[in-house]
Order: C-alpha cells, then structure tokens, then sequence
C-alpha cells in the first residue's frame, strides 16, 4: 500500500547497492515489544523478500546492504491519535541520534547510505500494538510494518515487504481495493500500470504487487526500471540495427500487433538493454521493416510503409526530448512491407528509396536546408522492378550514392548519383545471375570507393559481386561463396566491421543461420560457413548485424518462438560468438 509519494529519494530504479535499514520499534509494554526470536524472524524475512526481489533480474547487480537497529521508545499506544506513526517514529529517530520528526528519517537514509556506500537506501520500522493507518504502507524514504502482518502473518513477511518495497521503487498496486487505473504510468520509463485489476484483461495476471504474490510481471518489471519489456515479431520479419555513436546500438521493428518498437542499449546501461518502447504510436503492418539512418552522432531517422501504403519518417536526437514524427513523405503509394531503404551521404543529409505499387524506383532527399521538407519523390531514370522490390543503397564515399535492384528480369542492377554529375546515371546489369523479384540486393562500401554486394540467386546460391575504380571492365562476379546454399532471395547481411573486413550472415536451407568471413590476408578467399551458436530462424529469415566500434560485432534475429535474439562478437571472444540471448521476456 502506498501513502504519500511512491519515489524516494535517490531510488528511481532497482538496480546495483541498496542500503536497507531494518529499525525494530520497542514500546513501553509486553504488547509493543519484540522477543529475541520474533526480532530474528522480522530480519529473515526481510532478507528472504529481499533476495526473492534481487533475484527476478540477476543482470540488474542487485547487492542487499543491512543495517539493523533494535530501538526502546517510552511513547505509550493511544488509539484516538490522529498521526500515530509520528508518536512512535520520531522518538525512535531521536534514539539514533537524529532529529524527532520527518527529516530525521531523511537524514538516517542519507547518513546509511553514506556509511554502506550504495547507490540506494531507505529504510523500514517494524512496530507491534501500535494503531497504523494500513498493517504495511511505504513512501519516500521509508517502510511502515505491523509485524502481526494482518491476514498474513509473520511467515508471509517476506512477501509483503517485497511488495512494499516496489512502492519504494515506484511499484504501483495492481489490486481493485487500491482504485488502480491502468492508464497512470510510473517509473523510469512511465510504464503504465497495465495489469491492474480495474481494467486489465481478465483482471490481470499474478504479480507480486497485485497480491503479494510471487510472480514477476512485465509492467513490475519496468516500472522497477528493469530492462525490456514483452515483445513478438512475426518471424522471418528483419530486425533493423544501427550503431549512432562509438558503442551505441538501437534497434527496430513492427511487432505482432503492428506497432513501430524500438529498443537500446549502450555500455551504461546497468540491465542490459531497455525498450520495448512504441516511437509515437506509429504503426504499420505487422512485421514491416523499419528502418533507420544515422546522419551525425546520436541523430536517428526511421522510416516505414504505414497501413495506408504511404511512407512515413520520425526523428531522433539526444537534444529533441524524444522521438518527433510521424511525418509522411510525400504522396507515392508503395506496397505494405516494403523496406524503404536510407542513407546518409554526408552529415546531415538523407536519400531514401523504394520501388512503388507499379514497380518505379523511386527517391527522395531531404537536408536541413530544405525548408519545405523533404524533395522528392523522383523515379529514377526509368528503374522498374517488381511493386515492393528491395532498393538498397550505400555510400562509398562522400556524397557518392550507389543503389542496386533486381529488375522485372531478375536481373540485378545499379544506378550511381555524385554531386558533379547531372542526375542519375545507370542502369546497368550486373553479370547474369537471376534473383527472384523480391530479393534483396545486400551492398556495403568496405573501403573508399570499394563495394561488394550479396544475395541468394533462384537457384539457392549464395553469391557476391565486386566493384572499385581500378575494374576497367565494370562489376567482377557474380561468385558463389563457398558452396553456400539458401532459400531463393534469402537476405545476406553484410557488414565491414574495420577497413576491408567483411562479415555476412544468412539462414541456410536446414533453418540455421551462418556467417562467413572475407578479410586480405585471407589467401584462400572467404572463410566458413560457420554455425553461429546454433541459432535458428524460419527458412529465408533475416539475420541482421551492424559494428559498433571496430571488430565488434552484433547480430539480431527473429526465433521460431517470435522472441527477439541477439548474438555478439568481438576478438577478444576467445571461445567465438556469445549468445544467442533472448530480448525481452
């Protein structure tokens, strides 16, 4: 129960050191004092609540700190007081040297924080034969308990004060009696309190701020400040990476429900990543890419097909409060899931491109510059695919834009756009390999001016090309790598993790996801394929990867169970890839 404000100070999530102060009231008579074995049985159950809490989020670094004060007070009880608590509490405060009202209670959770050197603290007084407003109630700094604990007696301690605990951590009741509304958010991440009793479905689920009970749902789980909350992905749907800065990783997706999610994380963060979070309520088909461009440091654009075939973009950066958007970009009409593929050629500059409902490749451009928003859409020197067809692009220098699509021979081509140059020029075919309409052409610029581009042919080839200045006589390719084999026009993810390294991910045709891996020294041309860690996905799924910092390596998939799953690597992974890790429960 709470009574007051749910935040204390300095507690605005459950994570690392807590100070926790266990203050045993005494009172003048038999019936206000505790014997020997009840104060031991008040410190148990204490601590066994506590552990039961900490252990719900192993990766939060929960680390219990007591301190423990078994206080005498001469106040007698008096059952007409109308502010009994102050009565007994502030002689008691005085008793540990602090000042006889509510600031002492203030400063005794300070000074212990102090002394134990947590990031947390608060406190709890136990009391018996003293009248309370409710048995056990908690607001900022401190916890009230009647050891008699109600209906629930001693032995259910540990329960109730876990409970009372998540108020300290801004925990919400969930049960009818408190007049919850599943609307009110709380915590660090304005969780709203959807599993209240009032109004969830079915009135909710076990939880241990619903009934004491326990259980550990999602909505406790972030408003306690935990990590990630519930998500699905249909599967086979790709999950977008990006890396906006040295370490930082944000990721996207349309859950089963349709919603545009997004999730984070970065070194700092102390449980792992954190998200799910719906960016403004944008929504679109369920699955449909999203996708993301990173046009300066910690500056984000993403972009999606809404439900009413438009394309649509939202922003983000670390000075905006937030995402802004949803914005639609122009007028064009494009298949429901079709990837709208961005880059940024230069800061602060944006291209992205789609092949509408009557197969044009179409772009558009958009820079601070543009007042009017963004400039577009223009179909690009006659390009046609098949309605929805991937258009992928890369930057392989500055202001240097190439984009690739299988045309509606299955043939894959290129155009190339470069500021000294009067528009697009192209298209052009690459070899005569043949993809199926849909394929993604997968490129990425490995060094200045150098491109290799990968996808699965019709008859299930994994294939690459290669292009740089120095070939006279065009693109080099197309090569099968290493006999690998995949469902026609399954996505090969690529990504150049330092200079002329390359790494490329694929399911294969038995549902396990590879990696291959290309770097000079190599003199026998590519490596693998390898297994990554056993990891599965449904036939043709993508697996995505991105580099956050050099030779670091992160990849995302879509399990059989709809779950997120991520994987990583670095070179000091002596025993390869780790993971894979479900996100989220």
């Amino acid at each position: 129960m709470t009574r007051g404000s749910e935040l204390s100070p300095g507690a605005a999530m459950l994570v690392g050191s807590v100070a926790v102060g266990i203050i045993i009231v005494n009172g003048p008579t038999v019936a206000t004092q505790f014997s020997e074995s009840e104060r031991v049985k008040v410190v148990a159950e204490v601590q066994a609540g506590l552990t039961w809490l900490g252990n719900q989020e192993p990766s939060a670094g929960i680390n219990w700190n007591y301190e423990i004060h078994n206080v005498s007070i001469p106040t007698a009880t008096d059952a007409t007081a109308v502010d009994d608590e102050s009565r007994w509490r502030n002689p008691a405060m005085g008793r540990l040297g602090h000042t006889e009202n509510w600031q002492g209670v203030i400063d005794y959770v300070n000074a212990m924080r102090a002394r134990l050197r947590t990031r947390w603290a608060y406190c709890v007084f136990f009391v018996k034969g003293y009248p309370l407003w409710h048995f056990a109630y908690a607001s900022a700094p401190r916890i009230v308990m009647d050891y008699a604990n109600a209906g629930w007696g001693p032995d259910n301690i540990d329960r109730v004060f876990a409970h009372e605990t998540g108020h300290i951590f801004s925990c919400p009741d969930e049960y009818s009696a408190a007049s919850c509304i599943c609307t009110s958010t709380h915590g660090i991440y304005d969780e709203p309190n959807a599993n209240c009793a009032t109004c969830a479905p079915g009135g909710g689920i076990a939880c241990l701020m619903k009934a004491n009970d326990w259980a550990m749902c999602s909505h406790t789980r972030r408003h306690l400040g935990w990590g990630l909350t519930t998500a699905r992905v249909p599967q086979g749907a790709p999950i977008h990476a990006v890396s906006r800065s040295r370490d930082k990783l944000d990721i996207f997706f349309t859950d089963q429900d349709g919603r545009v999610m997004s999730a984070a994380w970065e070194p700092s963060m102390p449980v792992w990543w954190e998200g799910f979070w719906h960016i403004n309520g944008g929504m679109a088909m369920a699955g449909a890419p999203v996708t993301a461009a990173v046009r300066g440091p910690n500056k984000l654009d993403i972009f999606v097909v809404g439900a009413d075939n438009h394309v649509y973009t939202a922003a983000w950066r670390t000075d905006s409060g937030g995402w802004q958007g949803w914005w639609r970009i122009g007028d064009i009409r494009v298949p429901h899931r079709t990837p709208v593929h961005a880059v940024s050629r230069s800061a602060d500059k944006l291209d992205i491109f789609v092949t509408d409902v009557s197969g044009r490749v179409m772009t558009a451009a958009w820079e601070p510059g543009f007042t009017d928003g963004w400039h577009g859409w223009w179909h690009i020197n006659g390009g046609m695919g098949a309605p929805g067809a991937p258009v992928t692009a890369v930057v392989r220098s500055a202001d240097k834009l190439d984009i690739f699509v299988v045309g509606a021979d299955g043939g894959a081509y290129t155009a190339a756009w470069q500021p000294n140059s009067n528009n697009w020029q192209g298209w052009w075919r690459i070899g005569n390999a043949r993809f199926p309409a849909q394929a993604e052409i997968n490129a990425v610029s490995r060094s200045r001016d150098k491109l290799d581009i990968f996808a699965t042919a019709n008859g299930g080839e994994t294939l690459t090309a290669a292009w740089e200045p120095g070939f006279t006589d065009g693109w080099h390719g197309w090569w099968h790598i290493r006999d690998g084999r995949a469902r026609p026009g399954a996505p090969i993810h690529v990504v150049s993790r330092s200079t002329d390294k390359l790494d490329i991910f694929v399911t294969g045709t038995d549902g396990f996801i590879y990696t291959a891996a290309w770097e000079p020294s190599f003199t026998d041309w590519w490596h693998g394929w390898w297994r990554l860690n056993g990891g599965r996905t449904t036939l043709g799924g993508a697996v995505t990867a991105v580099s956050r910092a050099p030779d670091k390596l992160d990849a995302f998939v879509v399990g059989g169970d709809s779950r997120i799953y991520t994987a990583a690597w670095e070179p000091t992974f002596t025993d390869w890839w780790h993971g894979w890790w479900p996100m989220g429960s």
